[in-house]
């Protein structure tokens, strides 16, 4: 087969800086891209302010950072200005608003399943006319009662919870609680009469159904409408501002259909507060501006971190003592009396006044203020009426976070503890008590024969049943790749299947030949798409790719003769992406556990934004799978697949 010319292509985009202060920093040529970075992984493994880190690194000097906060403040307008000022102005409160609503929100919850169990209800009722167009008034009252028992059920299987749960366990909470209510009217159903059981008995199945459906979907559009509101959801406070800390408010940031928003942070690591802070003085919030110079606030684990950066090859400078600052309109804080060893060359090149042209100003997570110690918790929460708190401190030793959780458990009515056991299965872990010993048990649902007789029985039928409703698309798309390109309408890859197997997965041809030796070819003549395709391992603007390929593979059709591989039973309709052999030696190690599952034509990277998700990403994302693997999740990311389809965002 001829060459092809490797066609110019820009670089994958390295992770945006998202970071103002560092923009501005960057812009003024005041720091480079690549201490940024640095002082970023620093900031998000043991946390404290970025300004700090750059000033311990000597990556900048103080006068910069100074200039760069008034700048910033400039910019974001009143934003920062009003949390600053409302400090000063309310100092009772801290200067933190709450404007989410707890009542409103689960109002809103509460409206989308009436509006669902009224429509079942109606749609089921209208049965009864196909029979002798008169409804019977035994299927309406035990509709009536199957739509009562349904509502009375919900907030018992924890549907209106503050935290919601994950889209999985709503899905089969929701289901179980409606199959409830549809045993419990059947069972007074068969004392009816005889002539009318059928029609009701089809009545109330179309009700089960219409609620299992309307229910999950009606709470996601209305999340997906106003979850970003700001009175959606209810307030919460973390509690611990480290690499934890962050990693939760990023999640419920980023993820507010959750439920929980969080508005406050506390840590007793005065390194990672800002210069604006609150603490508690006679039972009341006060609200101080500390000034000392940046460096005197980096230790800890954050000083050895930077110095297994630079290197130990120099000794320290003596330690810096902290002044007495005042603010206008503040009161003057002393700093510790615990002096901190200053990173090498801060005191003579970063000199500490010009860190007073700075306005005083909480440390941010994502937006979200680190406002004092952990003192202040138990007054905040009571004034500004935050039930709910996160604890991210996995690193404590129990009797440390024993003790926190004495101290200042009691002013909420709930505590989320983050324990450290990262990596374990998140999804349905039930948490058992063994004599007073809290056990939480974690099951491998793939590797027990039942849950395996269940997920090929689901992909069996589901794929007969689709595979003839889709037949007449197959034919369709076969005489369309026949007639646009060269060759055979199908292209068949040996792939890693379940417990280390190999087998053949077949695909619709979208590629002009040997797809093999042509990516070959262009990775070696091109340097961009190898740096792609080592991170991606895929290109974007593929030239290798027919006109009627790009077309299938935007919309995700050149998967669909995987039908017959998902029925002789090499692969799943859900599950980890089929991965190559050459592939194994990037996987991190993980093969041996993503292989315990059979390949999936679809699977949670595919119905995330899998174009901007790298190799790395994909793996962790099978691993996650695989550990939480459930029917429910499975009929989750198949109602997921179906609007990324529609939505073409393959490539």
């Amino acid at each position: 087969m001829s060459g092809v010319a490797a066609l110019p292509l820009p670089a994958p985009p390295r992770a945006r800086i998202r970071n103002q202060l560092c923009q501005i920093l960057l812009q003024n040529g005041d720091v480079t891209a690549a201490n940024v970075r640095k002082a970023l992984k620093i900031q998000e493994e043991h946390g404290g302010q970025i300004g700090r880190i750059l000033v311990a690194m000597r990556a900048c000097s103080e006068r910069a950072i100074s200039r760069a906060l008034l700048e910033q403040v400039r910019i974001r307008g009143e934003q920062v200005k009003s949390l600053s000022q409302a400090a000063r102005d309310n100092p009772a409160l801290a200067g933190v608003s709450i404007p989410c609503s707890p009542v409103r929100t689960t109002l809103l919850l509460v409206s989308a399943d009436a509006f669902s169990l009224i429509t079942a209800f109606l749609c089921a009722l209208a049965i009864q006319f196909t029979s002798d167009w008169t409804p019977y008034r035994e299927a309406m009252y035990l509709l009536f009662a199957a739509v009562i028992l349904c509502a009375a059920a919900f907030p018992g299987v924890g549907m209106y919870a503050a935290m919601a749960q994950s889209p999985p366990d709503e899905l089969r909470n929701s289901t179980f609680a409606t199959s409830v209510s549809l045993l419990g009217v059947c069972a007074v159903a068969l004392f009816g009469e005889k002539a009318t059981r059928l029609w009701t008995f089809l009545s109330l199945f179309v009700w089960w159904a219409l609620v299992v459906v309307l229910v999950p979907v009606m709470r996601a559009w209305l999340r997906y409408k106003y979850a970003n509101k700001p009175w959606f959801g209810h307030p919460v406070a973390v509690l611990g501002a480290a690499k934890t800390g962050r990693l939760i408010v990023r999640t419920l940031k980023s993820q507010p259909g959750r439920g929980l928003k969080p508005v406050l942070l506390l840590d007793d690591d005065g390194a990672k507060h800002g210069t604006l802070r609150a603490s508690v003085e006679a039972d009341e919030v006060a609200v101080h501006s500390v000034r000392m110079p940046a460096s005197e606030l980096i230790r800890g684990s954050m000083l050895q971190s930077v110095n297994e950066l630079l290197g130990d090859s120099e000794p320290p400078p003596p330690t810096l003592s902290a002044g007495k600052i005042t603010s206008p309109g503040m009161p003057a804080v002393r700093g510790s009396s615990q002096n901190v060893q200053a990173v090498r060359g801060s005191s003579q090149n970063m000199p500490a006044a010009s860190n007073a042209q700075a306005p005083a100003m909480y440390a941010e997570i994502e937006g979200v203020p680190i406002l004092g110690n952990l003192a202040v918790a138990p007054v905040l929460a009571k004034k500004l009426n935050i039930k709910y708190a996160v604890l991210a401190m996995p690193g404590l030793e129990s009797r440390k976070l024993l003790r926190i959780t004495e101290r200042v458990g009691g002013a909420f009515s709930h505590m989320l503890i983050i324990p450290d056991l990262f990596g374990l299965g998140s999804i349905g872990v039930p948490a058992k008590d063994l004599g007073g010993v809290l056990g939480i048990e974690v099951r491998q649902q793939l590797l027990l024969p039942w849950p395996r007789f269940v997920k090929r029985s689901i992909d069996f039928v589901l794929t007969v049943v689709g595979g003839i409703c889709i037949l007449p698309i197959l034919l369709l798309l076969t005489l369309l790749i026949v007639c646009d390109s060269r060759g055979g309408p199908f292209y068949r890859q040996k792939r890693l299947g379940q417990d280390g197997g190999t087998f053949y997965a077949y695909k619709f041809r979208t590629m002009h030949g040997d797809g093999e030796a042509r990516l070959a070819q262009v990775l070696e003549q091109n340097p961009e798409m190898r740096k792609e395709y080592e991170r991606f391992h895929k290109l974007r603007n593929d030239p290798r790719v027919t006109r009627v390929g790009r077309v299938l593979r935007k919309f995700s059709l050149d998967e669909l003769p995987q039908i017959w591989s998902v029925l002789v039973g090499d692969m799943s309709l859900v599950g980890p992406r089929p991965y190559l052999e050459r592939e194994i030696k990037d996987m991190d190690a993980q093969e041996g556990f993503i292989l315990r599952a059979p390949p999936g034509m679809t699977g949670l990277w595919q119905v995330s934004d899998r174009n901007a998700i790298s190799f790395a990403g994909r793996v962790k994302m099978d691993v996650h799978y695989v550990r939480n693997w459930s029917p429910w999740i499975d009929i989750y990311i198949l109602a997921r697949t179906i609007g990324v389809v529609l939505r073409g965002t393959g490539m």
